[in-house]
């Protein structure tokens, strides 16, 4: 009986796993569920750590998510973001999705993300397309890079087994598509109507929903990481320092110094062409040379290096251009720092020739009268503008004459009789 004791502790012990794992496996919702990514931004350094929040919820559970899905309302964006997400979707251990809402837009880069996840759906009233690269002011890009974004199109479909020759004809020739011309012509595999519908037709419909959503930091990222805001942060910072100079207080500077960190943190979130961030800082160096030094000229390069530096860092990118509101904000920037430079430097140059109240050398030439006879060797004492001095002459002057000074030495002066 004892040796039968250990056999049936163990077949009781069976039975209860085998029970617990036959639940597990008759309710999946309970373990299974959805990572919704609500990418409904520009796609970048903000759009980045938003999709990494939600890969790492996803590998830190791997197994409990049955898929990832990119809800895509988006223009475009940064190539370097672009290639982040894209870069997350290939690793990621469950499905990934990507579903364009109704009235949703899937253009430029959002349109390369879109083509890199393993299932695709658009609603109706959506759209996708335009995504031939451009230069800084928006048009077309050279042939070179053209094709080689082309290429990374037709690749991405294929791999994807979707219509390569439509979806490259939305780089060469800026095609857009319909959700129902994308269904047709197989650039997306579903035509549903909003999300339920769509982890319904994936079977999917029933699972918790884990939702990323951008807070404030993701915000701050995606302000951060536009250089037209990076250059003007540095600007910004350049005045502010030749505003403490002037004035010392050191808090400017402290903020100064604030701006500058959130420039460079923002040029290293998108990585910004470090060309760009040179021309951008040796331009605000340039400037405040020549408002400490006026004359030489360095202001005017100092501007234009500025603006060259931002333009370059858009002239770089394939998906991004300077609009008309971000050259305006540019031109009124530059120009509103320069006139506020020479009128700060104007107002300097006065009041150093302002002579200070207390300053005994603004008394030369200022007639007084002396409050006590004064001689040679014999200080005595003037009243000059209802202040009283110590004075001294080189020839006896009798107490209520007249005087006017001749001179200073420290804080004595040097007067003789006025006639």
């Amino acid at each position: 009986m004892r040796e039968l004791k250990p056999l049936l502790a163990g077949l009781v012990f069976a039975h209860l796993a085998l029970c617990l794992l036959t639940a597990n496996l008759a309710s999946p919702a309970g373990q299974g569920r959805v990572v919704v990514v609500e990418l409904e931004m520009d796609v970048d350094a903000g759009a980045v750590e938003l999709v990494e929040r939600a890969m790492s919820y996803v590998e830190s559970r791997q197994g409990r998510v049955e898929a990832l899905v990119l809800v895509v309302d988006t223009c475009g964006g940064w190539i370097y973001a672009m290639d982040a997400i894209i870069e997350d979707l290939a690793s990621c251990p469950a499905m990934t999705v990507a579903f364009v809402p109704e009235g949703g837009r899937c253009f430029s880069a959002g349109a390369y993300i879109f083509m890199a996840c393993d299932r695709t759906a658009m609603a109706p009233g959506s759209a996708i397309g335009s995504c031939m690269p451009v230069d800084a002011m928006g048009n077309p890009a050279g042939q070179k890079e053209v094709n080689a974004m082309a290429a990374r199109m037709r690749a991405l479909a294929r791999a994807q087994g979707r219509n390569a020759t439509a979806a490259e004809a939305m780089v060469l020739e800026n095609a857009d598509f319909t959700a129902e011309e994308a269904y047709e012509t197989g650039l997306c595999d579903l035509l549903v109507g909003s999300l339920s519908e769509l982890l319904d037709e994936l079977g999917l419909a029933g699972l918790p929903r884990i939702t990323f959503r951008p807070d404030w930091y993701v915000e701050f990222l995606s302000t951060i990481s536009n250089p037209l805001v990076q250059g003007l942060l540095m600007w910004v910072a350049v005045w502010l320092i030749f505003v403490d100079l002037l004035h010392p207080t050191f808090v400017m500077s402290v903020v100064a110094l604030a701006l500058l960190a959130i420039a460079l943190w923002g040029a290293g979130v998108i990585h910004t062409h470090p060309l760009s961030i040179l021309l951008v800082i040796l331009g605000s160096a340039l400037t405040l040379v020549e408002l400490k030094k006026p004359g030489v000229g360095f202001e005017f390069l100092g501007i234009i290096l500025v603006a060259t530096g931002i333009l370059f860092a858009y002239q770089v990118e394939p998906f991004m251009a300077v609009g008309g509101p971000g050259i305006a904000l540019l031109v009124v920037a530059l120009a509103g720092g320069g006139i506020l430079g020479y009128y700060l430097y104007a107002m300097r140059v006065a009041l150093k020739k302002r002579p200070g109240v207390h300053e005994p050398g603004r008394l030369i030439g200022k007639v007084g009268v002396a409050k006590t006879d004064i001689g040679p060797g014999k200080t005595g004492v003037v009243l000059v503008e209802a202040e009283e001095w110590t004075a001294t002459s080189s020839e006896y002057i009798p107490a209520g004459s007249k005087v006017r000074i001749i001179r200073v030495e420290g804080l004595v002066l040097e007067v003789r009789e006025e006639a």
